[in-house]
């Protein structure tokens, strides 16, 4: 009997062991959940702060503020929990579940309510010195595009979930005045040479019109006659605007200044990459014999040269032996400026097309060529120009002295990957958004602090 017994005990024992293991295990796994909601609001006038950002670190969870400010946030029901509230231009906070707080609990919700503090920029200097500061962004939408009103006016092109469902915004600051519903799939915001600005869609295009009271409206324009006409302009001079015939798809154009009251064009310079002009007639030569008849067939029927369809039945623009002309003009303070790439040369004109002088440049071959980005920028306010140079990633702006044609400064901007640059005033200005974080593309700003 007491052998039996033994032997009954000996085969329970591993049982009981395998349900203490699992007992800590079921415990742990048992953990209640907590359901914090509440409202988050500023400081500033108590309004309700929509896209905040509500966080828990260990263990991982986050939810953003809907509408009014209201959010839910699931985590564990124990104490030591730590939520972090944060909002673009408010100091963040941050609220310690103690024992407490976990007992005015009604049944498994936690009500919090949550005020953050507005920051005051009273002394923006010492924000700016330090780096790059945030103008405008949101966690509820991306921007895609921007143009300056004023100093401290903007036109923003966002979405939510993607462009055909865009929103044109006017900010003040980090305040939204007004917005309006793109009606078409968005794909950039463009300033023409009149000043208008505009929205331009795939197919379509609309001007953006701002009202007394900073409300928006769109006009749809006639998108082929509008691209036909505004897109060669460049600027005016006066009553005269000044334009040019650039083609993709030939490396070669000319500069002109046009006179509305007598229809009369003067050509001011002829941009040229001569190499790859003579690759690009050559298309012709090495044709087949049927398809040089072809070619000449089509120059008599359509009136373009021979050589042209060539290239474009070869289809030699879109190889990796060719690449667009880039030689842009600019006017500035009555003097019309124009860097050709080509001849390495700086062409200054008056605004009576007399030529002041050329001067040399050669910023645009750096040592490694891939660095040099095609691209130059023109402070909007102080009118001085700047190459862009791209490295892993980084930008870099160039200085380029307009009476010297020589590079006199250089900055590192600090963010990787920004999109859209634009300098302002001394400032430059970027897309850009962390890509480790929930964040949305935001607008950026730093010092142009030359070295």
């Amino acid at each position: 009997m007491c052998t039996k017994r033994l032997c009954m005990n000996y085969r329970i024992t591993p049982f009981l062991l395998f349900i203490a293991f699992l007992l800590p295990l079921f415990a742990q796994g048992q953990t209640k959940r907590l359901y914090v909601q509440g409202q988050v609001r500023t400081s500033r006038d108590g309004k309700p702060l929509e896209g905040a950002m509500i966080r828990v670190r260990q263990p991982p969870a986050s939810s953003l503020a809907g509408n009014e400010g209201r959010y839910i946030l699931f985590t564990e029901n124990r104490p030591g929990i730590v939520i972090e509230y944060s909002f673009t231009g408010h100091t963040p906070q941050r609220k310690t579940l103690t024992p407490e707080l976990l007992r005015s609990c009604n049944g498994d919700t936690l009500t919090l309510n949550i005020t953050l503090v507005a920051e005051t920029y009273v002394l923006p200097t010492v924000d700016v010195k330090s780096g790059p500061d945030t103008v405008i962004g949101s966690y509820r939408y991306f921007i895609e595009d921007y143009l300056f009103i004023d100093s401290n006016r903007f036109l923003l092109l966002t979405f939510e979930k993607n462009l055909k469902a865009a929103r044109i915004m006017l900010a003040e600051g980090q305040k939204i005045l007004s917005a309006a519903d793109v009606p078409a799939e968005a794909t950039e915001l463009y300033r023409d040479y009149m000043g208008f600005n505009n929205v331009l869609c795939k197919d379509s295009a609309f001007r953006i019109k701002i009202l007394p009271g900073n409300k928006l409206l769109l006009m749809a324009l006639p998108y082929r006659d509008y691209t036909a006409r505004y897109f060669p302009c460049i600027d005016t001079v006066g009553p005269h605007i000044l334009f040019s015939n650039y083609n993709r798809d030939y490396p070669q154009f000319s500069y002109y200044l046009y006179h509305p009251a007598d229809t009369t064009a003067f050509r001011i310079r002829t941009i040229a990459d001569w190499p790859l002009l003579n690759q690009y007639n050559w298309e012709f030569d090495f044709l087949q014999p049927k398809d040089r008849l072809y070619a000449r067939k089509m120059e008599l029927y359509l009136g373009v040269d021979k050589r042209i369809i060539a290239a474009t039945m070869t289809g030699f623009t879109h190889s990796p032996q060719y690449t667009p002309l880039y030689a842009p003009l600019f006017f500035i303070r009555d003097t019309i400026f124009i860097f050709d790439h080509y001849a390495n040369q700086l062409f200054r004109y008056t605004k009576y097309l007399a030529l002041i002088d050329s001067l040399p440049i050669s910023y645009h071959h750096p040592k490694n060529w891939r660095e040099w980005d095609r691209a130059l920028i023109r402070d909007e306010v102080t009118g001085e120009v700047y190459a862009r140079f791209e490295k892993n990633g980084y930008y870099t702006l160039k200085r380029i002295d307009l009476h010297t044609g020589q590079i006199t400064g250089t900055f590192r901007i600090t963010k990787q990957f920004v999109k859209h640059i634009r300098i302002r005033n001394g400032q430059v200005y970027y897309l850009w958004h962390n890509y480790e974080t929930p964040e949305k593309k935001m607008l950026w700003k730093e010092p142009l602090a030359l070295q």
